[in-house]
């Protein structure tokens, strides 16, 4: 055989070799309203989070990761698609909520199209199909509820584990799991509860909105309220953390932990008073934005564990994703590649990150930058239309009044992205708006059982 055939042969086995191996197994952990600093490796020192701590030291930590919106639909919408609120369009108030545009592609139909087997997990109505959240999911299991008698995390967990053992047979798969157990009503389990709340006494739980809106009245609740309040929703992440861990064991011995891209990330955070107010969805605050990010790529890309200060934004979770399984991207996607990033290939440029959307009250949007925070209310009739935050001083401080000319800068920057999101959003058809109501949601329920669709049998009335 002549030097130049040899050569030949060589790159052809090193290509076939190449194709062969098998791509990545994608697992998406999203927990709802997991505020950043309630895990212990983002500081939290009363945190009680042994297993998302240890998967942070192991992978990648984006240490300023900001989330799409301060509520559910819009901001997972954005997750699962790559685009922004305006563009997938699913947002709305209160239960009259749009779906995801028919003519955005989500992660799941994405990846289906590349030979993945995807399974879906989630909670509350607000990731319901009647949304679009199901679409390109071989299974969406999916329980139609709202603050009270959700699925918990050790359930869900199970029944992802369960849908593995059925559904599974060599292909790559794509796994999302939706744990709600963090979000309102604060319900938990009684050995959490007693370790987070130690030294500490307030009313029982369960803890619904409206109980803990009472606690304030007209003015935030006494310091020592408002710690109660907090440790039991520890309580309830402490929970989360010990769901993961069983999930991580289950994917170890699969032997697929270490071929996957392992994402853990959240859509919004929770207000303990910190603008004297509580819960969610009612503003773009940093404490409902600014949400945890950790990406671990499979072993074989060879990446260091390491924290990234740089603001990022979780809508460049997905374009992360494509990256690293070597896909194409679609058109669509918003955000960028984090994995330069995670190779330590490229250093940190600005990223400015863009939320928006309420879920009730006055609409918002806001753009952080590294150092500055505008928030804009949208309704020009509102006496104090924007508010400008120092993030490098007090986050509960406007200074507005202090840096106009900062001020009008940002804010012209805003309203340019704006206006371009909003041209592009012309491409996409708008989906027939729903109502979320309980009503609404039981006709659907009963439509799916008179098809033979009635999930599991312990769910079964």
């Amino acid at each position: 055989m002549t030097p130049s055939k040899l050569l030949a042969l060589t790159a052809l086995l090193l290509t076939s070799c190449a194709k062969s191996d098998p791509p990545p197994h994608v697992v998406l952990v999203v927990v709802d309203t997991l505020r950043a600093d309630a895990l212990g490796c983002h500081g939290h020192e009363a945190a009680h989070t042994p297993a998302i701590d240890a998967f942070a030291a192991e992978s990648v930590q984006f240490n300023d990761a900001v989330s799409s919106s301060g509520w559910t639909l819009p901001s997972v919408g954005s997750l699962l698609t790559g685009v922004w609120p305006t563009l997938h369009k699913a947002t709305g108030k209160r239960t009259l909520l749009r779906p995801i545009s028919p003519d955005v592609p989500t992660a799941a139909e994405l990846l289906v199209d590349e030979g993945y087997k995807t399974l879906g997990f989630a909670n509350a109505a607000f990731l319901s199909p009647l949304l679009g959240l199901d679409r390109g999911f071989h299974v969406f299991d999916h329980q139609h509820a709202y603050n009270q008698d959700v699925r918990r995390a050790d359930q869900t967990v199970s029944d992802a584990i369960a849908s593995l053992d059925k559904e599974t047979e060599g292909e790559p798969v794509f796994l999302l799991v939706h744990l709600f157990d963090s979000h309102l009503d604060y319900d938990p389990l009684p050995e959490d509860l007693a370790r987070a709340t130690e030294g500490l006494s307030g009313p029982a739980p369960p803890l619904s909105l409206r109980g803990c809106k009472e606690l304030a009245a007209d003015e935030p609740p006494a310091q020592e309220l408002q710690d109660w309040v907090r440790a039991v929703y520890d309580a309830e992440v402490a929970a989360v953390d010990r769901a993961f861990a069983r999930l991580r064991k289950d994917l170890e011995e699969r032997g697929i932990w270490d071929n996957a891209i392992v994402v853990l990330t959240s859509d919004h955070g929770e207000e303990f008073w910190d603008h004297g107010d509580f819960e969610h969805g009612h503003t773009l605050y940093e404490e409902l934005i600014h949400v945890p990010l950790i990406i671990k790529a499979p072993k074989s890309e060879g990446i260091a564990p390491r924290a990234i200060d740089a603001q990022v934004r979780v809508l460049d979770t997905l374009p992360t994703v494509f990256d690293l399984c070597e896909l194409s991207e679609p058109g669509t996607f918003s955000g960028a590649s984090l994995l330069p990033l995670m190779r330590g290939e490229a250093e940190p440029t600005e990223r400015p990150a863009f939320s928006e959307a309420t879920l009730y009250g006055y609409e918002e949007i806001s753009w952080r930058t590294e150092r500055w925070h505008l928030i804009l209310d949208t309704d020009p009739a509102r006496p104090r239309p924007e508010i400008l935050i120092d993030r490098e001083g007090d986050p509960a401080l406007d200074v507005t009044a202090l840096h106009p000319e900062i001020t009008a800068s940002l804010r012209g920057e805003l309203e340019a992205f704006v206006y371009r999101l909003q041209e592009d959003a012309k491409q996409y058809r708008d989906a027939d708006i729903e109502n979320m109501g309980p009503t609404r949601v039981n006709e659907y329920l009963r439509s799916l059982e008179s098809l033979g669709y009635t999930g599991r049998e312990e769910d079964e009335e």
